[in-house]
């Protein structure tokens, strides 16, 4: 999917590139043309994007008012002795923020690619706790949030005609999950699934159960936990820990076997250490989450976290690995 595919969803003129311009030089061209023929305001009642001046003329002058933002999430990171798997602009290579969400997540450009036509999307909440990989340009995402929006979702709103409206079903939903997470008693599962939900938008979910199907036909039964959370989390990082997709494409890594017998089953990694589960145990259910040290010197079990346990502990601060 590209702008044009975005426009003609949403009932507005395709923009028409002005010869001679330096469109797709410093950010791509899908998304300034995207931008060149959108009105400022909400789509699909989950998305918007950084306004700005077309052609974009410097990614210093692009992210100059997100700037602040990022460096506290940076600095909230740090707090938890985290690192960011990949790093932020001005660094080379380095995430570029290119939108938001309703809910308060952030959409970044992996520009690890040199050329901006294949830079990809990252949606992340505001302390970096949960990053989302997702393999679409800015168009795409789009897009995806406008063919998979909610029954009755306008798909697109101007400000004024936001806040009169759906504003007020996003600070319900925004309501309903702090009133989840303030359970006490809340499973691991729930606690994790309302978390990705809460900064999602439509279209990824969709996506996520598209990776888990195909797992399923290369894997087999899986344990109901992984299950339920990679139905709504495609791929990439909660709490520091790297969470591959559960099916991966041509030299991405996914879910996978690392030795012959078959008995680890990868799913992520820590610092260089692999995360997944010792199978041998007949049931799904009864697999808990292992790791192998990076020079494979010696595997270690950790018999009472499950993968959702264990994300969840990360998630509450625990970096232990015991």
């Amino acid at each position: 999917m590209n702008h044009l595919d975005v426009v003609r969803l949403l009932g507005l003129d395709a923009p028409v590139r002005p010869a001679g311009e330096g469109f797709g030089q410093i950010v791509p061209e899908d998304f300034e043309l995207l931008v060149q023929a959108m009105p400022q305001g909400v789509i699909a009642a989950s998305v918007l994007l950084s306004g700005t001046d077309v052609p974009v003329r410097s990614l210093e002058g692009f992210t100059r008012d997100t700037a602040l933002r990022i460096a506290d999430m940076k600095e909230a990171l740090e707090g938890r002795e985290q690192e960011l798997w990949l790093p932020l602009h001005p660094r080379p290579r380095g995430l570029v923020p290119w939108g938001r969400t309703a809910n308060d997540g952030v959409l970044l450009w992996d520009t690890t690619s040199a050329d901006t036509a294949d830079w990809t999307t990252v949606l992340t909440d505001t302390d970096f706790q949960f990053w989302l990989d997702l393999p679409f340009s800015a168009s795409e995402f789009v897009a995806r949030a406008v063919t998979g929006r909610a029954g009755g979702t306008p798909a697109f709103e101007t400000y004024q005609e936001y806040e009169a409206g759906s504003f007020w079903k996003v600070a319900d939903d925004k309501r309903a999950t702090a009133m989840v997470l303030a359970n006490r008693d809340i499973r691991a599962v729930e606690e994790i699934v309302t978390r990705v939900r809460s900064i999602g938008v439509p279209g990824v979910r969709q996506y996520a159960e598209e990776l888990l199907g195909r797992a399923g036909e290369s894997f087999g039964a899986l344990p109901e936990d992984y299950l339920a959370i990679m139905r709504e989390f495609p791929s990439g990082v909660i709490a520091g820990v790297r969470v591959f997709p559960a099916s991966g494409g041509p030299g991405t890594p996914g879910l996978r076997r690392l030795d012959e017998n078959g008995l680890f089953l990868q799913w992520g990694e820590v610092g260089g250490r692999a995360f997944g589960w010792l199978t041998a145990k007949g049931a799904p259910e009864e697999w808990r989450v292992a790791y192998i040290e990076p020079d494979a010197s010696a595997l270690t079990c950790l018999e009472d976290q499950t993968f959702a346990t264990f994300l969840r502990r990360r998630l509450r601060g625990d970096n232990s690995l015991f």
